[in-house]
Order: C-alpha cells, then structure tokens, then sequence
C-alpha cells in the first residue's frame, strides 16, 4: 500500500515522493548476483557467545532467508553448522545501515514527545 508523502513542482517538472510500508520479505538477503554464504562462526572471526546462533536462527527463518548446512570436523567441534547469506548476518549485526535493523525485545519507543524541543 503506497501513499505520497509530498509532491511539488519545480522548472516545470511535477515531483512525488511515495512511501511503502516495510515488510520481513523486504528485508534484503543477498546482494545482486554475489552471494556469500558463512557461519555465524566466520562472520565474528571466532566463537560467538551462547545463544547467539539461536537467535540469528531464529531471525533468519522469521524473514524467509536462505540457510544452509554443512558437516564440519575439527579439534574443537564435529557435526552440522547453518550457513546463512552474509547480506542477512550484515542486517541482523546491524553492520549494513541500508536497510531495516533487527528489532530489538523492547516495544517502547525512547523517542519522549515532551523533551523534543524542535520548532515544529
């Protein structure tokens, strides 16, 4: 559902700027053609803190991103890890500010009405 936001005229040009609601399938995933796929593991450059893989889990399936598996053996750790596109693991560690940061648990804005001392 598109709505405009503002329009105006200018050396007789008509501009309109539309703004669209943002969903979980806008968020992006990949970056054009170029698709890098890597562990939670790879992407910090080392073990992540408990809980972390969970929680990148579960924000990649809420917004349908692509994940992947692979068997892994090492001194530290054999089985299965996910893979997921570097573009998502960029959104969800707030490192691409282009698109939509990952929400935090709180609800509640920290914008306070009352101390904004703007002129409008």
């Amino acid at each position: 559902m598109e709505r405009i936001v503002t329009t105006w005229e200018e050396n007789g040009m008509l501009y309109t700027i539309t703004a669209t609601p943002i969903t979980k399938n806008q968020i992006p995933t990949s970056f054009g053609n170029k698709t890098e796929i890597l562990s939670v593991f790879e992407y910090l450059g080392g073990t992540p803190p408990a809980g972390t893989g969970e929680k990148v889990y579960k924000y990649a399936t809420s917004i349908s991103a692509k994940i992947e598996t692979k068997e892994v053996s090492s001194a530290k750790y054999t089985g299965k890890i996910m893979l997921y596109e570097r573009q998502m693991l960029d959104v969800y560690f707030n490192k691409d500010t282009t698109a939509v940061p990952v929400p935090e648990n709180n609800t509640e804005s920290a914008y306070d009405p009352q101390s904004d001392d703007l002129p409008f």
